[in-house]
């Protein structure tokens, strides 16, 4: 008896299996139909994808109105400078001692967004995360590669 009833178990379970490895009942044009629109979403998907990437840095990007490198930034582009804007930023966030807060709480002041007014001038913010101010620097090219820097005005916001 015992042997009967493996026996039924494993006839059912290839039976079973049998079943589960049988293709559906779909038309070879069906199949190819629904590939080519698989495919085409596909692409239509990473279409999307670039699309949306571009207009997410399109839509980052902040205009600076007040400098226009093709005539303000002429006396650095004229040195060699192919980068005005980021070249004069980045000059002044190494220049930490020109921001006038001193930090609190064990804090370090940082220079946030800094922009270009003009072929002279800088605004910048600056922070420690406690306290917080703006300064406009007049900004002057000593040699190629130096510029030198003077705090005209702050507003400091505690």
């Amino acid at each position: 008896m015992k042997k009967i009833s493996i026996l039924l178990i494993i006839g059912f379970l290839i039976l079973s299996c049998k079943d589960a490895v049988e293709q559906p009942d779909i038309l070879p044009d069906q199949t190819v139909q629904l590939t080519l629109k698989n495919d085409s979403l596909k692409k239509e998907i990473q279409l999307l994808k670039s699309l949306n990437d571009s207009l997410i840095k399109i839509g980052n990007e902040e205009k600076n109105y007040w400098f226009i490198p093709q005539y303000n930034g002429y006396n650095l582009t004229s040195k060699g400078i192919t980068n005005p804007e980021e070249f004069v930023g980045n000059s002044l966030r190494k220049r930490t001692d020109l921001i006038p807060l001193e930090a609190v709480l064990g804090g370090t002041m940082i220079y946030g967004k800094i922009q270009l007014l003009g072929n002279k001038w800088i605004i910048a913010d600056y922070s420690d995360g406690h306290i917080q101010g703006r300064a406009i620097y007049e900004y002057q090219l000593n040699d190629k590669t130096a510029l030198s820097f003077k705090v005209l005005a702050a507003n400091d916001t505690e």
